[in-house]
């Protein structure tokens, strides 16, 4: 089968899993960054997922790459909403070729975002209930301009969610008002946060590693 070409950079590492469809972990990273970032975690994942980690499509001036541009003169200054929207929707391209391409199992594909690139998960595993199963979901918030359907969506979603107390680029509130925002209607929602700034520590990188080898098919 001749599939088009990706709309996204990627890399990949390969399941070592013999079943027929694999279950799949895609990394979005944050502002500034590229696939390299949070690819350095795939050595310590679960080895029986696909990992995927995408490249953010806005090549910056100073290097690195953004699901959006920043402009501090907008309310929501980490979202030009547009330019996201039109992330999203090439987030989820890949993903379905990656599906066809990789052999992936529809039912198990999992989003890990951090900052930037988890205001993209938190918007792709609301908007795409049938398509992510799980999201974790890092230094980062909800953005309500982002979502297409009600929160209340998300009754199903598996989610773990993060964030540093001391993060001085996303403050705490924005993480606080977004878990106050889910566990209406998902209170199975697993949320921490750590003595960090706006970072991923080691408390935090083991916690959601355990929670994804918890909530393993």
């Amino acid at each position: 089968m001749n599939l088009p070409s990706f709309p996204l950079v990627y890399k990949i590492k390969q399941s070592n899993s013999t079943k027929e469809k694999k279950p799949c972990l895609i990394l979005l990273h944050g502002y500034g960054s590229n696939e390299d970032d949070l690819f350095s975690f795939a050595p310590y994942l679960p080895e029986e997922y696909t990992v995927l980690s995408f490249r953010a499509p806005i090549a910056l001036s100073f290097g690195g790459y953004a699901w959006s541009n920043i402009h501090e003169h907008l309310e929501n200054k980490f979202t030009v909403i547009k330019e996201a929207n039109e992330s999203l929707m090439l987030i989820e391209e890949s993903i379905k070729l990656s599906i066809t391409k990789f052999s992936l199992d529809e039912k198990d594909i999992s989003l890990i975002g951090f900052s930037q690139g988890c205001v993209l998960s938190w918007a792709m595993a609301i908007n795409k209930p049938n398509l992510i199963r799980r999201v974790i979901a890092l230094s980062g918030y909800i953005v309500p301009e982002l979502l297409k359907v009600s929160v209340d969506n998300i009754n199903n979603l598996l989610i773990f969610n993060s964030h540093g107390i001391s993060d001085q680029i996303i403050p705490i509130i924005k993480a606080r008002e977004s878990y106050s925002l889910v566990k209406k209607n998902n209170p199975k929602i697993t949320y921490k946060e750590y003595n960090e700034g706006h970072g991923i520590n080691q408390d935090n990188f083991s916690d959601f590693l355990f929670w994804i080898k918890n909530t393993s098919i």
